[in-house]
């Protein structure tokens, strides 16, 4: 996960960029032609106007990049990969960039990959049994941007569960702050109905008066101020692909906090999970399926399952004997409220880091149809492990 520089290390850089004008590789991230090849330009072919703006010259910028929605700038600085992301503006003879606040490390490459998730979690009474967990086909449980992994079929069957689960519902923005999320594809956060000055979450999430060119700031601030709510969240497949439904959550509290979103945030993948369509519970009667791992951070494991009968928790004791039960589904081992050992495996490259912890189960979501989710809050884990989750998950470093 590429980490903001911040501080001093964020100005060298950036006067760096400015005074010595290192070779640029441009990449189209959204638009029509996401999938080319990068460009590279020397020192000679681009200017530095002032400490914020970059100057790009017709001969030097094929017209598709400026078709682009939005483009990754990466440099190096004596030696490490840096980034920063931007929209080109056409002016007079060429183009112009603004470089943002934010200017990111970049990823070492080639980049070590999540290569799998399990977890065995150990039922109260049933010493015999233990629930596994695999992970779930199509998520990603270190994904903090679960808004951009909805296709338009998806946030259509979702719709009902958007409400009921994370109070959220579609809206039409107006169009410069519908251009805005498109091209950035974070959630448009507005404090006292105004874009604001910074990010307030634990990692960059939400659109920032960085993000808005000058000439536009005006008429966004006008349309913002005429906005009902205050969250607005952009949904999409990909980073790389346009947005097709935005939702809004309006809390009840008078000033929504950035805690109050993020746990809303964190309940997109119930809302995917329990629309999906799910296969039956198999050929063998009364054979307890794998829970899916749907998302993992440092404080909190969604896990999903389907085709269960009605029952949960206690009364998974009993239901692999005769006579327990009628249904051919086993009930859902996982009780809200109830409290469970759980040992997990992480599989990253070649290293397999194993993680014992207690959660409870904060919360069950049913879709009447077999399938249900379980929301569930670590209550004892080492330290070194929750610094671990919490790093995998935002990407940047433990506080």
């Amino acid at each position: 996960m590429n980490a903001p520089l911040t501080g001093i290390a964020r100005d060298v850089v950036a006067d760096f960029l400015f005074s010595e004008k290192p070779p640029l590789e441009l990449h189209t991230v959204s638009g029509a032609h996401t999938d080319g090849e990068p460009l590279t330009l020397s020192s000679a072919q681009y200017a530095a106007v002032s400490n914020r703006l970059l100057f790009f010259p017709f001969a030097a910028v094929p017209e598709f990049f400026f078709e682009a929605a939005r483009i990754d700038v990466r440099f190096f600085y004596k030696g490490r990969g840096v980034r920063f992301f931007g929209e080109l503006k056409r002016v007079k003879n060429g183009f112009a960039l603004i470089v943002p606040q934010t200017i990111l490390k970049s990823d070492d490459v080639p980049p070590v990959y999540l290569k799998d998730i399990s977890a065995s979690i150990y039922i109260p009474g049933f010493t015999s049994a233990q629930a596994r967990c695999r992970l779930a086909d199509g998520f990603e449980p270190f994904n903090n941007r679960q808004w951009l992994c909805f296709s338009k079929k998806e946030a259509l069957r979702s719709q009902g569960f958007f409400e009921t689960v994370s109070s959220l519902r579609s809206v039409e923005l107006p169009p410069l702050c519908r251009a805005v999320v498109d091209r950035t594809k974070r959630i448009l956060y507005l404090p006292g109905k105004k874009i604001p000055l910074r990010n307030f979450f634990p990692f960059p999430v939400s659109v920032t008066a960085d993000d808005i060119a000058e000439d536009e700031k005006s008429r966004i601030e006008a349309e913002v101020s005429a906005l009902p709510y205050d969250v607005y969240i952009p949904l999409a497949p990909g980073d790389r692909h346009s947005v097709h439904t935005v939702l809004a959550f309006k809390s009840y509290k008078p000033t929504i906090s950035p805690v109050d979103i993020e746990e809303k945030l964190l309940l997109l993948p119930v809302c995917r999970f329990l629309a999906m369509p799910h296969k039956d519970g198999g050929a063998i009667w009364h054979r307890l399926q794998p829970l899916s791992i749907l998302s993992l951070n440092h404080s909190s494991l969604i896990l999903g399952g389907s085709g269960f009968s009605h029952g949960t928790g206690s009364s998974f004791v009993g239901a692999g004997f005769p006579g327990a039960a009628e249904s051919r589904g086993m009930p859902f081992p996982l009780s809200e409220g109830g409290e469970y050992r759980i040992r997990i495996r992480i599989f990253i490259g070649p290293v397999c880091r194993v993680l014992d912890a207690t959660f409870f189960v904060s919360k069950l979501y049913k879709n009447g149809e077999g399938a249900l989710c379980a929301f569930c809050s670590f209550s004892r884990i080492q330290e070194e492990d929750r610094r671990f989750l919490y790093e995998k998950y935002y990407g940047v470093l433990y506080k």
